[in-house]
């Protein structure tokens, strides 16, 4: 029978495995993350014969809007045994994650469609254009603090709202993907790809794309309405971040830890 509750404090290292198995984890990561946002208070899990077979973490979070902040929980880690896949376990415990909460829940999901099925949308979109190669420029990049990107990214979303990045969140972000930053605006590169990027005004998203194209990074995502826009044309619309909630409709939501 499986037993659905919350994780144990002892259980530190199960649940450190499981993810480890399911996502193969590039060591660094995992090391900081359970370092770091382990919390047994908020992991929930699946217990089949005294092992457990699947859970998922639902950090503690907040979101802003309009200069708002509000509460919310966002899910990361949602793994399951291959073992035990298919049989409804990862279903239940996200309906137990909605049901244990007061606040709305959000996740960026790797698998769009399950999450669909179990009452989730997504929350919003990006626009992705191609980068001409005419814009590309001698602009040079700067240096940053996580502090400096967080202004930026604060400001730019400030109309639609955002989920909030503390200084860790940022921490794993700049880990992650190569950042190439102007006075007000960045980007994060990926795969020859600027999958977020942000700026205040039009002329940090020239020198910005400017960087960009010089580069060779062909691709970028952006919120629609940004400055960017002024230089770019027909873009496609990409969905980001998923909810539980139609609070966070029209919130940015993207992959962060």
């Amino acid at each position: 029978m499986i037993i659905y509750r919350k994780a144990f404090r002892e259980e530190f290292q199960e649940v450190k495995d499981l993810w480890n198995v399911v996502f193969n984890e590039e060591p660094a990561f995992l090391e900081k993350f359970f370092s770091t946002r382990f919390d047994p208070n908020h992991i929930f899990a699946a217990e089949d014969e005294g092992k457990i077979v699947s859970a998922l973490h639902p950090l503690p979070a907040s979101y802003t809007k309009e200069g708002v902040t509000k509460p919310c929980s966002f899910i990361v880690g949602a793994a399951t045994l291959e073992s035990h896949r298919n049989r409804g376990i990862m279903g239940k415990l996200l309906e137990l994650v909605r049901i244990s909460y007061p606040h709305p829940i959000t996740l960026f999901p790797a698998v769009r469609s399950y999450y669909e099925n179990h009452g989730y949308f997504t929350a919003s979109t990006v626009r992705a254009y191609t980068i001409p190669s005419s814009l590309a420029s001698d602009a040079r990049q700067e240096g940053f603090a996580c502090s400096d990107l967080n202004r930026i990214y604060t400001n730019a979303t400030y109309h639609c709202g955002s989920l909030d990045r503390d200084q860790l969140a940022w921490e794993f972000l700049t880990d992650g993907y190569e950042t190439i930053a102007t006075k007000d605006g960045y980007a994060f590169i990926l795969d020859g790809k600027a999958v977020e990027a942000f700026a205040l005004t039009e002329e940090a998203a020239r020198l910005l794309l400017g960087i960009l194209a010089r580069r060779g990074i062909t691709t970028i995502c952006v919120l629609s309405g940004s400055p960017f826009e002024a230089f770019l044309k027909d873009g496609s619309s990409i969905p980001m971040g998923m909810a539980a909630d139609r609070a966070l409709e029209g919130v940015y939501i993207a992959e962060q830890y």
